[in-house]
């Protein structure tokens, strides 16, 4: 009776959160589920793909599905569901739900489509509503990397750069907005540019990593074009991997107040800094 009291009320709570982000993108005239790639990109924009088999992907990635199904409109663009709670796939919900509940994970992994950087859900929406509402960072998934072709595209310049490092550090979480920024990273960790990472090398960087990606997305994500590692990176000209892992999570926005001028000009080269007194107010506001 408790499972079942806990699962009820849990999809009550993702509906009531969904319900909420429809509202809104609607307000904002903003798409109100999940973007499909297939309406991003041709098909003769990919050079290739590539199947990267099984691997554990940021939920914080996932932007979306490959293809707008009957299934996908059945989620807001947070992947929330919005089924009414006694429809049959409230049910397939609770019981996914129900899986983690008991501390046996879901079974099997998702499928998706990796693309520049960013991943899109050919199967498994279920799965992944569930780890996304309970804010699990990382879900299993069946990959196929989807390369585009090479152009002058700076998004397209800062993948394959991304690559590079990827083949490095094995890490989707770290991505830069700004070039020379993963010499700079690989620096702060003691290692040469081109140097592979160890496990040690990934248990520092997660020790950081947590706090620091969650203190910048509740106070920077929205109002800045930079990613939580360009943060990282500005960070750690002054601290090091150690001192930042020891911070408690409510001294990090002040930190990142004192590197507002630092971040904003990142973001937006060509503005004067000049409106920082208005996010200032907001970080310490929330701080």
């Amino acid at each position: 009776m408790k499972f079942d009291r806990e699962v009820h009320e849990a999809y009550q709570q993702a509906n009531a959160l969904a319900m909420r982000c429809q509202a809104k993108a609607v307000k904002n005239k903003l798409p109100t589920s999940p973007v499909a790639l297939n309406t991003l990109i041709d098909n003769n924009e990919i050079s290739c793909r590539q199947d990267l088999g099984v691997i554990d992907i940021p939920t914080n990635l996932i932007a979306g599905v490959a293809e707008a199904t009957e299934k996908s409109i059945l989620y807001t663009k947070e992947l929330l569901p919005v089924s009414t709670p006694h429809s049959e796939y409230a049910d397939a919900w609770r019981d996914i739900y129900l899986q983690y509940f008991r501390g046996g994970g879901v079974a099997g992994q998702i499928q998706c489509h990796e693309y520049l950087g960013k991943f899109y859900i050919i199967d498994g929406l279920k799965r992944a509503s569930v780890v996304k509402f309970l804010k699990k960072p990382t879900i299993s998934a069946h990959v196929i990397r989807m390369m585009p072709n090479k152009t002058g595209a700076r998004a397209v310049q800062l993948y394959y750069d991304f690559l590079f490092q990827f083949r490095l550090t094995g890490m989707y979480q770290l991505q830069f907005t700004q070039e020379g920024f993963f010499e700079k990273f690989q620096k702060a960790l003691g290692k040469e540019s081109g140097e592979k990472w160890t496990d040690d090398d990934r248990c520092r960087f997660f020790a950081v990593w947590c706090i620091v990606e969650d203190a910048f997305r509740k106070s920077y994500e929205e109002c800045l074009h930079i990613t939580a590692a360009d943060a990282l990176v500005v960070l750690l000209e002054k601290y090091s991997f150690e001192q930042i892992a020891n911070m408690q999570s409510w001294i990090l926005p002040r930190v990142f107040q004192s590197f507002w001028k630092e971040l904003y000009a990142l973001s937006f080269p060509d503005v004067s800094v000049k409106a920082d007194r208005f996010y200032s107010r907001k970080l310490l506001q929330t701080a």
